[in-house]
Order: structure tokens, then C-alpha cells, then sequence
């Protein structure tokens, strides 16, 4: 019963979004709730995309309020986005699957698109905004524990398995532990920017450990009392740079446009390549034998494991040996980085050598979304440490 209802809704939502189609095209979506990434990011590629695409539309996306990853950033976000109740949208795709209708599907439905293909952090401001009042709101509880927002604030964002066991307690995300990195290997990284001035605030949500290291100028914000949605927010949109190992929260200083350094990256295929604004070094990898893949094998190693999300009874854990990267290694990327930002973003000679070798060895175009489209951008602004590359030439070339 609960079914035929459902289908008699979709069916009534159906002939409501034909019979308009020749005044207004309405398209409904799923809207993704569950993670802060593809949350945080959808509006500004979907939004842009359609800009650049000239599409003229009433878009409204299916959304569960309770299941929100953040509640302040589901305010910012619902101030740019329609939300309908998730049930319009599942009950319209019921009715296209009982009727066979799919061909239909793409004139009716949203994709939650989350990769930049068409350089859109590098040529559009932030479709999300703080008001003038959120930020005041931040600022005085930041100020009430006497932190100094004078200073140039760098947030790092070093990721652990914590977070998904404690949220999502009955799944099993083992296979997202390689993309783990441990925060005591950032510890040089925290003192550097300390001695550069810099307030440096390590973020999570929920973290496995504190860091061990205490300094008036740095804040474990993962085990701060003071910890709000709104401050989650609040620093991705107010720091100068981020250091981050690719997970969650880092979509926030992306969505606002702040320079990213990506470290210990292991998803490789996904490499952040579409803005100038990002800079990154990744974990290498051994083989069985104990051999280093080179930057063809790491693609084609990662390409096989994303087919197997979507392939049942394929494993989705690896049996390589993800290395991540030494205390030096960081420390060396993060002091590129930092000139490179203050560069204004420019390369110098060995850094071209170094990123023209990378990119030629690296077949972008290889590299699909979860919709079999492209997910990379045709010009690949982002850039590979040449720090990192030149000291691992002979592995990685």
C-alpha cells in the first residue's frame, strides 16, 4: 500500500512537472547529506555548471534536514538551495523505475556533481556566504577565549578512522583507512607555521588523539570546549591556507576559495588538479614485491579500486602497502607552498620541469566521476610539490 501511494504521488509530481514544461523546466535532485564534502561542495559546481551551461531552470533537491552533517552549514547552504522534502524526490524516481521511463530521467533529474571539471574555483567567487552577523557571532566566542585573530590563521586537517566508526558505528569503512595519516608526523609542520607567526589550528570533528604539543598560538580545535558548527565553519572560511590529507571539512576552505596544501593523498586518480589554488604530495606505493608503483601504476591502481565500489563482491580494500609521508616531506611541501601562495600562485622553472613530467606520465582524461563523466578539468591548473617529485624521480618516473 505504502508503495502504490508513493507511486501515485511521484505520478501526480510527474504530470505536475510536464504539463508546466513548456512555461518552466523544474528538475528535482537527491541532495547528498550524509558526508560534509559533497555537502559543503555541490552548490558551487552545480550552480556554476548550470551558469556555464546557460540552463534555465526551478531546481529543487530532496533533502532529510535530520541527517545534516553540520547545522550551520545547512543554514548557509539552504540560503542557496531549494530543499523539498526527501520523499518528492523518492517518490518521483519510483514512479520512473515502475514505468520503465529512464530515457526520460535526465530532462527530470539533478546530478550532485562535487568535481570542478570546468576550472570554476578559478573563475567564480563562493556561491556560499557568511553574513556580517555570523562572522561577529564567531568572533565573539574566539575572542572570549583570548585568540588572537590578528594573526594569520593556517588549519590543518590531518584525517583518522574515527570519525566514520563514531557516526556511522554499523558500516564498515576499512576501506577508507588508507586514507588515514598520522598527526604526529605534522608536528614539524606546526611548529614551522608557529615561527612564521602563524595561528594554527588543527581541525576535526571527532578525533582518535590529540596532538602532543601545546603552544599559546596553536589549538587542538578537535578537543577544544568552545568546539561549535559554526566555528567548523567558520575557520575554513576565515584562514589564509589549509593543510589537509583530502577528507571532509577541507571542502569548506575549498568552497571559500583558500589554498589548499593536500598531503598523504591516496586516492591518486582523484588528485586535486583543477585550481592554482591547490598543491599536493601523496603516500607512494609498494607492490607484493615490494616495489614502488610509478605514476602511471598509481592510477591505473586507484582506477581499479574505484570499478570496484560499483562492481558487487569486488574488494574495496587494497593489498598494497600505502606508505605516508615523512616528517620532511611535509615540512618541505608545506614551506613550497607557502611561497608559492605568497607568490601570488606562480611557478618557478623547476617547478614547470617538474609538473609538465608529472601530467605527461598522468592520463587525466582516463579519469571518470561517479557518472562516467570526466573528472578533471581539461586545463589542469593544480600543482604537484616539485620538492616531493624531485626527491622520488627515480620511483615515480
Amino acid at each position: 500500500m505504502k508503495k502504490l501511494i508513493k507511486v501515485v504521488f511521484g505520478t501526480i509530481i510527474f504530470c505536475i512537472i510536464f504539463s508546466l514544461k513548456p512555461f518552466v523546466s523544474i528538475r528535482i535532485g537527491k541532495y547528498p547529506i550524509d558526508r560534509i564534502g559533497p555537502y559543503t561542495v555541490t552548490p558551487e559546481i552545480w550552480k556554476r555548471k548550470k551558469q556555464l551551461s546557460k540552463i534555465k531552470s526551478i531546481d529543487l533537491w530532496g533533502h532529510i534536514r535530520s541527517r545534516v552533517p553540520n547545522t550551520f552549514l545547512y543554514k548557509i547552504v539552504s540560503r542557496e538551495v531549494r530543499f523539498v522534502p526527501i520523499y518528492v524526490y523518492s517518490s518521483l524516481e519510483l514512479f520512473f523505475k515502475v514505468f520503465n521511463l529512464n530515457k526520460l530521467s535526465k530532462n527530470f533529474f539533478l546530478r550532485a556533481y562535487t568535481r570542478d571539471t570546468q576550472n570554476i574555483i578559478d573563475n567564480f567567487d563562493p556561491i556560499l556566504k557568511l553574513t556580517d552577523k555570523e562572522k561577529r557571532e564567531a568572533e565573539f566566542i574566539l575572542k572570549s577565549h583570548k585568540i588572537d585573530l590578528s594573526k594569520k590563521i593556517v588549519c590543518i586537517n590531518v584525517r583518522d578512522s574515527f570519525f566514520l566508526k563514531k557516526i556511522f558505528p554499523n558500516f564498515d569503512s576499512s576501506y577508507h583507512n588508507r586514507r588515514d595519516a598520522e598527526i604526529d608526523n605534522y608536528l614539524e609542520v606546526i611548529k614551522y607555521l608557529i615561527s612564521k607567526d602563524y595561528l594554527v589550528i588543527r581541525m576535526g570533528k571527532f578525533m582518535k588523539k590529540k596532538v602532543n604539543f601545546k603552544h599559546p598560538n596553536f589549538i587542538d580545535y578537535s578537543f577544544c570546549e568552545f568546539k561549535t558548527d559554526l566555528l567548523d565553519v567558520y575557520f575554513g572560511y576565515r584562514c589564509f591556507m589549509t593543510i589537509s590529507s583530502g577528507s571532509g571539512w577541507d571542502s569548506i576552505p575549498y568552497s571559500f576559495r583558500k589554498p589548499i596544501l593536500y598531503t598523504n593523498f591516496s586516492s591518486h586518480s582523484k588528485l586535486q588538479l583543477s585550481s592554482v589554488r591547490h598543491m599536493s604530495i601523496f603516500k607512494l606505493v609498494k607492490n607484493n614485491n615490494n616495489q614502488y608503483l610509478n605514476i602511471k601504476e598509481l592510477l591505473d591502481n586507484d582506477l581499479n579500486l574505484i570499478t570496484n565500489i560499483y562492481e558487487e563482491k569486488k574488494s574495496l580494500v587494497s593489498n598494497l602497502n600505502y606508505i605516508e609521508n615523512t616528517s620532511e616531506d611535509l615540512l618541505s611541501a608545506v614551506k613550497e607552498f607557502e611561497n608559492y601562495v605568497n607568490n601570488d600562485y606562480k611557478l618557478n622553472q623547476e617547478q614547470i620541469k617538474y609538473n609538465k613530467n608529472f601530467l605527461s606520465n598522468f592520463k587525466a582524461e582516463n579519469v571518470k566521476d561517479i557518472y562516467g563523466e570526466p573528472a578533471h578539468s581539461e586545463v589542469l591548473n593544480g600543482v604537484i610539490s616539485s620538492s616531493f617529485l624531485k626527491k622520488y624521480e627515480e620511483i615515480l618516473f
